[in-house]
C-alpha cells in the first residue's frame, strides 16, 4: 500500500490516525465494489455479512501495521471469532439504545502492543450497520484510547456512545 507512513515508535493516536485515514479513503470503494454480493448474502447470513465486508476492507492496512511491529496485546484463543484479521468478536459491544434496527452500532476494541511488547493503548473500531438489510448508514470510525484494561475500555465505550447518541 502506497502512502501509508507507519513508524516503529508511534503513539496510539498516531497509529489511530493512519488507520482512520485508510478507512476514510477506502471504506466506500470496498463497499461499492462488493455491495451487490453482500446484499444478496445478507438474507442468509444477516450480521455475519458485515464481517465479510470487513474481511475485504481491513486486511490491507492491518498487514502494514503488523509489518511495522504492532500487534494485538491479547493472544487469540482457539474459539475466538476474528474479523478482518484483527477484530476479535469477543472484544466488542453492541447496544440497542445506541441506534435503531436500521442504524445499529457495534464497537470492537484492540489493545495494541508495539515491537517491544509495550502496550501503547487501544483502537476502537465502530461499525454502523442495519439489521433490516445490508447497509452501512455511516462510515466506520476509528478512535484511539489510552485505556488498556478491559473494564476501563468497556466503560469508555459506553460513555462515548452515550455522548454520541
Amino acid at each position: 500500500m502506497e502512502n501509508v507512513n507507519i513508524k516503529p515508535q508511534m503513539t496510539i493516536y498516531e497509529l489511530g490516525e493512519v488507520f482512520f485515514t485508510y478507512m476514510k479513503e477506502h471504506w466506500e470503494d470496498v463497499l461499492n465494489s462488493n455491495n451487490r454480493e453482500l446484499e444478496q448474502l445478507f438474507p442468509e447470513y444477516e450480521d455475519a455479512t458485515y464481517g465479510m465486508y470487513l474481511d475485504k476492507l481491513i486486511p490491507p492496512i492491518w498487514k502494514v501495521i503488523k509489518e511495522k511491529g504492532y500487534r494485538p496485546a491479547e493472544k487469540t484463543k482457539q474459539d475466538d471469532f476474528i474479523i478482518g484479521e484483527c477484530l476479535n468478536f469477543r472484544n466488542s459491544l453492541e447496544k440497542v439504545k445506541w441506534g435503531t434496527p436500521d442504524h445499529e452500532k457495534r464497537v470492537f476494541w484492540i489493545v495494541i502492543e508495539n515491537q517491544y511488547k509495550d502496550m501503547i493503548g487501544t483502537l476502537l473500531f465502530e461499525l454502523s450497520h442495519s439489521h433490516i438489510k445490508f447497509n452501512l448508514p455511516s462510515p466506520p470510525r476509528i478512535l484511539p484510547l489510552e485505556e488498556i484494561k478491559r473494564e476501563e475500555i468497556i466503560n469508555k465505550i459506553i460513555l462515548l456512545q452515550e455522548e454520541f447518541s
